[in-house]
């Protein structure tokens, strides 16, 4: 018979437990002295007002002073959190990947959602459909619709993760044509001015309807016609929408009371929540660096070539 030490067992235990709290105590004790959020507010002058009830909530999930820094733009955001002026800032995917380039000193804790499907989207490629469905190979040499090299979802993420996956588009495609927006890409495919379009989609809820999100739900929407010949050939891996991150510096302990209490922040605080997240309703969902692999590979410099032949650092 398989007889229990209880005594060991239960030293073992306490050894186990003594374990955790001394960690947890020791992450508390690295805890800041308060916490500096960074906002992203452009021309909004009422934006110190707007985002009163986020940086409250903050305070109250981090039980730390928060101080609130307001910042012009994206780059300023970046330029923050990477030089430690700031120690949280919402970040756009791309502005996340740029400040992980520079300094390798942030963190994401969650994304934002427009809707209860997951928070991510897709760079996409659209051909005409055929009698059998298109593939990459059977564009090979024909006219592929970019946006400008600066257009994250219309450019820049597709051209490098088609990279990734062995194709390079400046000597797959015959040429690369430039067009205003995805939507005037799509109606160029439709016409035959190219043979196949760069664009972005949620790829959730209905295709009949263009999906839920991105190029082709504008397109439906908008009544243009020839929809049902669109078919998506190539999509990236998924992209998270927003970068809600923090110094990666800072103690897990605080990095997990965030992410927890972010997490339930729609829920418990909507005010709070809208007043960080205004166009993307659907709540916050936890990421990981990884998370973001497909706009991080943009900035790899052996893709700075492929992104931008003028670049030859």
């Amino acid at each position: 018979m398989f007889l229990v030490n209880w005594t060991r067992f239960f030293t073992l235990i306490l050894a186990l437990v003594c374990l955790v709290n001394s960690a947890e105590a020791e992450d508390l004790s690295d805890m800041p002295d308060r916490l500096r959020l960074g906002v992203v507010v452009a021309s909004d002058e009422n934006a110190r007002q707007r985002v009163e009830p986020f940086r409250l909530a903050l305070e109250e999930i981090a039980d730390l002073p928060v101080d609130l820094f307001l910042l012009d733009t994206l780059g300023e955001a970046v330029e923050g959190i990477a030089n430690g002026r700031i120690d949280y800032v919402r970040l756009s995917p791309s502005a996340y990947a740029a400040a992980h380039r520079l300094c390798e000193c942030v963190e994401p804790l969650v994304t934002a959602g427009p809707d209860d499907f997951p928070a991510r989207f897709y760079a996409i490629l659209v051909g005409k459909r055929g009698a059998e469905k298109t593939s990459l190979e059977d564009l090979k040499g024909t006219r592929l619709a970019v946006g400008n090299k600066h257009a994250v979802a219309a450019f820049r993420v597709p051209l490098a993760n088609l990279a990734a996956d062995g194709i390079d588009a400046r000597s797959h495609f015959q040429t690369l044509v430039e067009v205003q927006n995805p939507v005037e890409g799509i109606r160029a495919l439709l016409d035959g001015r190219v043979q196949a379009t760069l664009a972005w989609s949620s790829l959730a809820g209905e295709a009949k309807n263009g999906f839920t999100a991105g190029t082709l739900n504008d397109y439906y929407v908008s009544g243009g016609k020839g929809f049902k010949d669109l078919e998506i050939v190539w999509r990236s891996p998924p992209i998270p929408y927003s970068a809600h991150s923090i110094n990666k510096g800072m103690p897990d302990a605080l990095k997990r009371r965030l992410r927890a209490g972010l997490m339930d922040m729609r829920r418990e605080a909507p005010d709070a929540y809208l007043a960080i997240e205004p166009d993307l309703p659907g709540g916050f969902e936890p990421v990981v660096h990884a998370d973001y692999r497909p706009v991080l590979r943009t900035f790899e410099d052996d893709l700075a070539v492929l992104l931008d032949p003028a670049d030859r650092r």
